[in-house]
């Protein structure tokens, strides 16, 4: 998973960029977590709880993604993803799945909080 944190200096905000298949995990991040430093750190030490457990899930519902952590992996899902309906016959929307749905390993996932947390106390 490659990631590239950016200032916009116009608005005053942070962007992530990430590679691709990983999208969902900088819109979450930008979204959901944000720059609030004690939230970061919070989910920080959740990661933490959640690897020391076995067979342990835990979901963390956002306004826009869900997080589902497991002691192994993070899986970053679109709450629109939920919704169970019928697309129209000849309708493809695997494209918008990559902006949708990620996933990765705790550790690397893990350490892209760490990298976030610096750039955004750096900046």
């Amino acid at each position: 998973m490659e990631f590239e944190f950016k200032t916009d200096y116009l608005n005053d905000s942070f962007r992530a960029e990430f590679s691709m298949g990983h999208e969902a995990v900088g819109h979450w991040l930008v979204a959901e977590l944000g720059t609030d430093i004690a939230d970061i750190k919070a989910l920080l030490i959740k990661l933490e709880q959640i690897k020391a457990q076995e067979n342990t899930e835990q979901l963390i519902e956002g306004r826009d993604f869900s997080l589902t952590l497991t002691p192994n992996d993070v899986v970053i899902k679109a709450n629109v993803l939920h919704l169970e309906a019928e697309l129209p016959e000849g309708e493809d929307l695997s494209n918008y799945d990559d902006e949708s749905f990620s996933e990765c390993g705790i550790e690397d996932f893990e350490a892209m909080l760490d990298s976030w947390m610096e750039f955004i106390i750096n900046k």
